[in-house]
């Protein structure tokens, strides 16, 4: 047991105690002291009543359940980032296929939709189809040489008639839509030629905003003059270009009109 020296404060001998002392006595002359303790902690003692390497398992434990748990975050974290990413490029692809069927395109499944009426077009189909004819059928006369005469469109096109042919298998598509144009000399007015003019559209799909570009011009060249000083493209009477374009389409397509 270690032993506490400290002066008596009456004759100053020597005063011995104990630690767990909690009073003492000189022996020189006989006074009696209670012992007053500080309540600081001394560390050096709790080292040695405790020993530090019984902590190492738990905080080692500690520090794996910290790294189990930022792990766990971690990969909740990817997921969520990652689920969030394939839903808009999911969305974004489901947004393109059906970009690329309306615009006429087929899918990865080779599924193509075709038109097998003419109640199946639609005034859009009908807006795009008139829209290609204008771009496609010449307002003026060509190959004029006369400076006494141009040639020139009346006012505007009219859809005179429309056609579809369609095959039982779904295989092809045509449409065929003759226009009524009347032309007349622009220095004479009193040359005036009303013509019938088709336009014949292949492998039409159902949907699509591009399905009606580029369409063919089936028709002769209809001069002005007996000169053949001028010309367009185009038939005399309706019949002539139904006659001449739809007619032939009926022995291996099925032909419906409006």
């Amino acid at each position: 047991m270690k032993l506490i020296e400290k002066k008596c404060p009456n004759c100053g001998a020597n005063l011995e105690f104990s630690e767990t002392d909690k009073s003492c006595k000189c022996e020189y002359c006989h006074r009696a002291f209670e012992i007053e303790r500080d309540e600081k902690i001394d560390v050096s003692d709790i080292a040695e009543q405790f020993n530090l390497s019984e902590l190492e398992g738990p905080l080692k434990a500690f520090g794996i359940m910290h790294i189990v748990v930022f792990a766990f975050i971690f990969l909740v974290a990817v997921g969520i980032i990652g689920g969030v990413a394939y839903s808009m490029f999911r969305t974004q692809k489901e947004v393109r296929k059906e970009f690329d069927q309306i615009s006429g395109k087929q899918d990865s499944s080779n599924e193509k939709v075709y038109i097998s009426d003419i109640s199946e077009l639609t005034n859009d189909d009908y807006y795009y189809l008139d829209n290609e004819a204008v771009s496609k059928i010449s307002r003026t006369a060509e190959g004029v040489n006369d400076t006494n005469h141009s040639y020139s469109m009346d006012g505007n096109l009219k859809r005179e008639k429309a056609y579809v042919a369609g095959k039982d298998d779904d295989s092809t598509n045509v449409i065929v839509t003759i226009y009524k144009a009347t032309y007349h000399d622009f220095f004479h007015q009193e040359s005036r030629y009303t013509l019938y003019i088709p336009l014949v559209y292949e492998n039409i799909k159902l949907k699509g905003f591009n399905k009606f570009n580029n369409p063919e011009l089936k028709a002769p060249e209809y001069y002005f003059d007996s000169n053949k000083t001028a010309f367009t493209y185009g038939y005399g009477s309706l019949d002539e270009a139904v006659n001449a374009v739809v007619k032939p389409l009926e022995s291996d397509y099925k032909v419906t009109s409006k």
